[in-house]
């Protein structure tokens, strides 16, 4: 395992002691770089604390949502946070699903793809330094007038921005915009393999890029544990809160899961406490990797002919049984 890069996932909603404590321990264990998720809280604070107690851990957005502020807010935080961790920072950004934007948010969500990709342009013109020449932006969704705004210079011009895809148009974005992709966490290990070296790789070469020009980290929900059968049964919450999202339903369907998806959103919708059940063994394996520590190393292995990072999470458990995951996933990854 040494000299692979892992990243980790920075619980949200804690004080900045607690933060700076999480960032400082992801250092000491030789981590690449830790994320702060957009959820219930702001992706972008956290970090200003895990910066403090650090040197040389990266420190990224894991997701920023791209629709729910303007490019211009977002190229802001970003530059904010490169300067306050003297050129640490990378910026993943993605979109969600509809009902997130349009009840949560209160934004439209007409054409994220095409949103989302404009975006990243418009983001990278600032961090870049580049928009201070130009003074405008004009985008498609997307008007920016910089002429009269006193900016500093960006600490470098390459801050790195990353795009999350769950299927092939975001895949497609991240390879002709982005410096990098974030495979989702329900990614299967066929899946990731298959869009990578698919139309990923195809993106690249018709955009005129190299492979080595991006990064490419892959989030993946393991659950190692001595007793199989345990590790089955915790995976499957993480599998039915996707598969209960009807927006997601293509991408299980795509697996062979299209059947189960519906009823499991149709439990949630009846409120169904115990959705969760309704999702099969098999189904389970194929989202999760579970098994053994042993088990969830060698099926994590294929993944590394492909990433140059790995962002592993645990399965959404209650607090000891999700920290019991963690400590064995330092245990069998981090040593």
């Amino acid at each position: 395992m040494h000299g692979r890069k892992y990243w980790m996932m920075l619980p949200a909603n804690r004080t900045a002691t607690e933060t700076a404590g999480l960032a400082a321990e992801a250092e000491r264990l030789g981590l690449e770089g830790v994320f702060s998720i957009q959820l219930s809280s702001n992706p972008f604070v956290p970090l200003a604390a895990a910066a403090v107690p650090t040197t040389t851990l990266r420190l990224g957005t894991g997701i920023a949502l791209a629709l729910t502020r303007s490019p211009l807010e977002t190229a802001f935080a970003a530059l904010d946070l490169d300067h306050l961790s003297e050129g640490r920072f990378t910026l993943g950004l993605g979109t969600s699903v509809r009902w997130w934007h349009e009840q949560l948010y209160g934004v439209p969500y007409d054409r994220p793809v095409a949103r989302l990709a404009e975006a990243v342009r418009i983001v990278k013109a600032v961090t870049s330094g580049r928009a201070r020449e130009t003074g405008r932006i004009d985008g498609e969704f997307w008007q920016v007038d910089l002429t009269n705004l006193a900016m500093r210079p960006p600490l470098r011009p390459d801050l790195p921005v990353w795009v999350a895809a769950l299927r092939t148009p975001l895949v497609k974005v991240a390879a002709a915009e982005a410096d990098g992709l974030i495979g989702h966490p329900s990614w299967s290990v066929d899946w990731a393999l298959q869009q990578i070296n698919g139309p990923y790789a195809t993106g690249l070469r018709t955009a005129g890029r190299d492979r080595s020009d991006v990064e490419i980290n892959l989030w993946h929900v393991v659950a190692p544990n001595p007793d199989v059968a345990e590790s089955v049964h915790d995976a499957k919450r993480h599998v039915a809160t996707y598969a209960s999202i009807a927006q997601y339903e293509p991408y299980f369907a795509a697996h062979g899961f299209g059947a189960e998806a519906r009823r499991l959103q149709e439990a949630v919708a009846a409120g169904d406490r115990n959705a969760a059940d309704l999702v099969p063994d098999d189904m389970a394996r194929t989202f999760v990797l579970c098994g053994t520590p042993g088990d969830v190393a060698r099926q994590l292995e294929p993944l590394w002919e492909v990433a140059d990072s790995i962002c592993l999470q645990s399965p959404p458990l209650r607090a000891d049984a999700k920290a019991a995951y963690d400590q064995r996933i330092a245990e069998t990854f981090y040593g």
